[in-house]
C-alpha cells in the first residue's frame, strides 16, 4: 500500500502540475531591442505616422475571404517606443456576417487586436482605437492588416464581391518614443544625423561661423549633397545656425581660423572628423569636421562622403585620399543609363521584391529613373523582355496579367493554364520545381508614357474558380514573379531637350544631375551671404543629391563678384535680392525676371497681365512698362524659379533661386521638396506667393543634346511647318520641271522621228 500511496500522490503531483501549465497563459516571444546602449534620457516624443505615410497612396481595400497587406514602419536607432496607438478608420461590406468577419492588426506577424464586424454597424463608416504593445517595434517593424470575411454560412465563393472592407489611408498610428544616448562612435553613421529607419523629411541643421569663406560654404554644400543623396525621397532641409547650437543633432564644421561661437573646438593639424554630444543634453549629437585651413576642412569632408575614412571611435584622421575617376554622363547610381539593356533585377535592391504570393496578389512596383532629357518624341518606346513565372489557373481566360507604367495600361495578357502548356512551345517552358511555368512576353512600353521618374507594376489575378456549388478552386497558395533578368532595352533613347524647361529641374535636377558628381555645376553665392541664402545654397545641392544617389564632389562654388570664372558649366544660383553683385542685375533686361531689393521686374509683361493684380495684391505701386518691362514694388516675400540660357557660354543654362527679399527663398525651396508644388514648376519662370505657384513662358527656347541626323532634321522641320510648307512647294516645283524638261525631250523626238 505504501508504495501505491507514494505513486499516487506523484501522479497528483505531476496532474496538477500539467494543469497549471496548461492554464497558465502563453507568453508572448520577447523582442530584442535595437543594439544601442540602455541609457534612456527624460523627453518623450510623440508621432503621428498615416498609414499614408507609411506608403498606402490609397485607402486600403481588402478582398476575398482572407486577404492581408504589410505596411512598413521602423523605429530610430536613438527612440525607443513607449507606448503606440492605431486610430483606424475602416469600412466593413453590408453584406459580411457579423461575428465572423473581422480585421485584425498585427505587428510583425504578432497578432495584437482583433476588430469583429459587430451587426448594425455594418456598411458604415467606422473608427477605433487599437492599443499596440510597444515591445513588438523594433528598428524594422512591419505593420498587417489582415481581412477575414464570410458572407455565408453554407459553401461560399471565396471572391464574392461582397467579401471587402477598407481601410482608410488616413488612420493613424501614435507613437510614444523615448531618446536613447547614443554612444559616441563614426561607426553608427550616417546615423543619428540621418537614419534610414525614419520616413520623415531629413531636418539637420549646419552650425557655421559668423562669416564663413565661400570655401567653408562650398564644403557645407559638397556635405549637404551627400545627406540630400542619403535622405532620397524624404528631401532634406539644412537650416544655418550662427552663434547657437541646434535644439536637435547638427552638423559643425570649422578651420583653426573660423571657428563657431559656443564651442570650444581644439586646433587640428590634420583633416579631422569628430562625433561628440551637446553638454547642455547628451542625447544630441554633432558630427564636428575640421581642418587646419579650407584644403583641410574640404579632405575632412571628401573623406566623409566617400567613405574611405577608417570611421570608429569618437575621432578619426583623414590622412590622404584617391579620389575616384570623373563621372561619366547619366551614370548615376538612381538613374538607368541609356544606351544599355539593364535588367528588372538592377532597379529592385532585392529580387525578392519581385515575388508574390497569397489568395489575392499584390502588385510587383518597380521604379524606373531616366534622364530627365531623354527625348520622346516620335519614339517607339521601351521594348521589354519581360519573362515571368506564376501558379497554372485551373482554366483558360480566368487568369491575367497587367502591366502598368505611371497607373496606364501598357498591356495585358492571358496567363495559361498548366494543361495548355505543351501547346505554347517556345513561350511557355515548364519549370523544373514546382507547381509554376516560365513564360516569355515581348512588349513595348509607349513612349508618351514616360517620364523621368516612372512606376512600372506588374500585377498578377489569380483568381479561384467558382465551378457551381461547394465546387469551388482555391487558389490560396497562389505564387507569381517577375524573373529578374527580364530586360528593358534603352539602347534606342536619345538625348534632346528643349530649354529653359525648370520641369525638367524640378523633376530630376536636370541639366546639373547629367554628370552625377556634379561635375558641370556651379553653385553661385553672394559675396557675403546671409543664413536664409546659405540655406538656400545647401538645400539646392541636396535637392541635386537626392537625385543622383551620390555627393557633389565634383561640384564648384563661386562668389557672386567671380562668376565670370565658371567657364564652360551650368550655373545654380542664389540670390535674395539684397547682393550688390547679383549677376541678374549684371544681365539686364535679357531675363524673364529680376527680384531685388523688394522690386519685381518681368518683361514681356503682356503675357502674364492678366495675372498681375492677383499676384500683387496690397500696397502696390505700378510703373508703366517701357520696352516690354514691368517694375513694381510691394511688400511681402516672393520667391522665383528663373531658367535661362547661360550669359557667360552658348549651350549651357542658369537656374536661379531667387527672391525678393531673404524671407521668400524658403518659399521656393519649399516647392521644390512638395510633390504637389513641384509638378506646377513648368516653363522658364516660375513664381511662388504663399502656397500658390505659377509658371510662365516667357523667354526665347534653346535647345541641348545629339539626335540622329533624320530625327533631328524632322524634329526641325516639325517645329516649323511653314518652313516645310515652303520646301515642300519647292520641291514639287523642282519636280515639275524636272518632267517638263524630260516630257519635252520625249516630244521633240517623237515629232523629230515624225519627220
Amino acid at each position: 500500500m505504501g508504495r501505491f500511496a507514494l505513486a499516487l500522490v506523484a501522479a497528483m503531483g505531476v496532474w496538477a502540475w500539467a494543469g497549471n501549465a496548461a492554464s497558465a497563459p502563453v507568453s508572448k516571444p520577447t523582442v530584442k531591442p535595437p543594439p544601442v546602449p540602455a541609457l534612456s534620457v527624460p523627453g518623450e516624443r510623440v508621432q503621428r505616422i498615416s498609414l499614408r505615410d507609411m506608403g498606402a497612396q490609397r485607402p486600403l481595400e481588402f478582398r476575398g475571404t482572407d486577404h492581408s497587406m504589410y505596411l512598413p514602419l521602423s523605429v530610430r536607432l536613438d527612440e525607443t517606443v513607449v507606448s503606440a496607438k492605431l486610430k483606424l478608420g475602416y469600412t466593413f461590406s453590408p453584406a459580411l456576417l457579423p461575428d465572423l468577419s473581422m480585421l485584425k492588426v498585427m505587428v510583425n506577424d504578432e497578432s495584437l487586436a482583433t476588430l469583429v464586424a459587430a451587426k448594425g454597424r455594418l456598411g458604415s463608416p467606422l473608427s477605433s482605437d487599437v492599443a499596440l504593445d510597444p515591445r513588438f517595434f523594433t528598428e524594422f517593424t512591419k505593420l498587417r492588416l489582415q481581412f477575414i470575411g464570410h458572407y455565408t454560412l453554407d459553401c461560399e465563393f471565396p471572391h464574392h464581391t461582397s467579401l471587402w472592407a477598407n481601410v482608410s489611408n488616413e488612420s493613424m498610428l501614435e507613437l510614444v518614443t523615448r531618446p536613447l544616448a547614443l554612444r559616441n562612435d563614426l561607426a553608427l553613421l550616417p546615423a543619428p544625423f540621418f537614419d534610414a529607419r525614419d520616413s520623415r523629411r531629413l531636418v539637420l541643421p549646419f552650425v557655421l561661423a559668423g562669416k564663413p569663406a565661400p570655401s567653408t560654404v562650398h564644403s557645407a554644400a559638397v556635405l549637404a549633397s551627400w545627406f540630400g543623396a542619403l535622405a532620397s525621397y524624404r528631401g532634406a532641409q539644412f537650416p544655418v545656425l550662427q552663434g547657437r547650437l541646434p535644439d536637435r543633432h547638427g552638423i559643425v564644421l570649422a578651420t583653426n581660423d573660423e571657428r563657431p561661437v559656443g564651442l570650444n573646438l581644439p586646433k587640428v593639424e590634420v583633416p579631422t572628423i569628430t562625433v561628440m554630444a551637446q553638454t547642455q543634453n547628451p542625447v544630441l549629437k554633432l558630427l564636428v569636421l575640421q581642418g587646419r585651413d579650407a584644403a583641410q576642412l574640404q579632405q575632412a569632408v571628401d573623406g566623409l562622403v566617400l567613405g574611405q575614412a577608417a570611421l570608429t571611435g569618437e575621432r578619426a584622421e583623414v590622412k590622404s585620399l584617391k579620389y575616384p575617376r570623373p563621372r561619366e554622363p547619366y551614370d548615376g547610381p538612381r538613374m538607368a543609363k541609356t544606351g544599355t539593356r539593364i535588367k528588372l533585377g538592377e532597379l529592385v535592391p532585392d529580387p525578392a521584391d519581385l515575388q508574390v504570393r497569397g489568395s489575392m496578389l499584390n502588385p510587383i512596383r518597380v521604379e524606373l529613373r531616366l534622364p530627365p532629357d531623354v527625348f520622346t518624341w516620335q519614339s517607339k518606346g521601351i521594348p521589354v523582355d519581360l519573362r515571368y513565372r506564376h501558379t497554372p489557373p485551373t482554366h483558360l481566360g480566368l487568369a491575367s496579367l497587367s502591366m502598368r507604367v505611371n497607373d496606364q495600361l501598357v498591356q495585358s495578357v492571358l496567363l495559361q493554364p498548366a494543361s495548355t502548356a505543351s501547346r505554347l512551345e517556345k513561350l511557355v517552358v515548364p519549370f523544373a520545381q514546382g507547381n509554376t511555368q516560365v513564360v516569355t512576353q515581348s512588349l513595348t512600353v509607349p513612349a508618351f508614357q514616360l517620364a523621368a521618374r516612372n512606376q512600372l507594376d506588374f500585377m498578377f489575378d489569380i483568381p479561384s474558380t467558382d465551378e457551381g456549388r461547394c465546387r469551388t478552386t482555391l487558389q490560396s497558395g497562389a505564387q507569381a514573379s517577375v524573373d529578374p533578368d527580364s530586360v528593358l532595352d534603352l539602347t534606342g533613347l536619345e538625348h534632346y531637350a528643349a530649354l529653359p524647361n525648370l520641369g525638367l529641374y524640378a523633376a530630376g535636377g536636370f541639366p546639373f544631375t547629367k554628370y552625377a558628381d556634379l561635375s558641370q555645376t556651379v553653385l553661385v553665392v553672394p559675396d557675403a551671404p546671409q543664413p536664409s541664402e546659405i540655406q538656400a545654397a545647401l538645400e539646392a545641392a541636396g535637392h541635386l543629391g537626392s537625385y543622383t544617389g551620390l555627393a557633389g564632389i565634383g561640384l564648384k562654388l563661386l562668389p557672386s563678384s567671380r562668376i565670370k570664372e565658371a567657364g564652360d558649366r551650368d550655373l545654380l544660383l542664389v540670390s535674395a535680392g539684397n547682393d550688390p553683385n547679383d549677376p541678374l542685375k549684371a544681365w539686364g533686361q535679357s531675363l524673364p525676371a529680376r527680384l531685388h531689393d523688394g522690386q519685381r521686374d518681368a518683361s514681356a509683361l503682356s503675357r502674364i497681365a492678366a495675372v498681375w493684380s492677383e499676384w500683387f495684391t496690397g500696397a502696390v505701386e505700378r510703373v508703366p512698362p517701357q520696352d516690354g518691362w514691368s517694375e513694381l514694388t510691394a511688400k511681402g516675400p516672393l520667391g522665383a524659379v528663373i531658367g535661362f540660357e547661360s550669359p557667360l557660354a552658348g549651350d549651357r543654362s542658369v537656374v536661379a533661386i531667387s527672391a525678393s527679399q531673404p524671407d521668400g527663398l524658403p518659399l521656393a525651396l519649399n516647392a521644390l521638396l512638395d510633390a504637389g508644388k513641384m509638378r506646377q514648376i513648368q516653363g522658364d519662370l516660375t513664381l511662388m506667393r504663399g502656397d500658390a505657384v505659377e509658371a510662365f513662358r516667357i523667354g526665347s527656347v534653346y535647345h541641348v543634346g545629339h539626335l540622329s541626323w533624320w530625327r533631328w532634321l524632322w524634329y526641325q522641320f516639325h517645329q516649323h511647318p511653314l518652313v516645310l510648307a515652303l520646301i515642300g512647294l519647292l520641291i514639287g516645283l523642282i519636280v515639275a520641271l524636272l518632267l517638263y524638261t524630260v516630257l519635252k525631250q520625249v516630244a521633240a523626238r517623237r515629232l523629230s522621228a515624225g519627220r
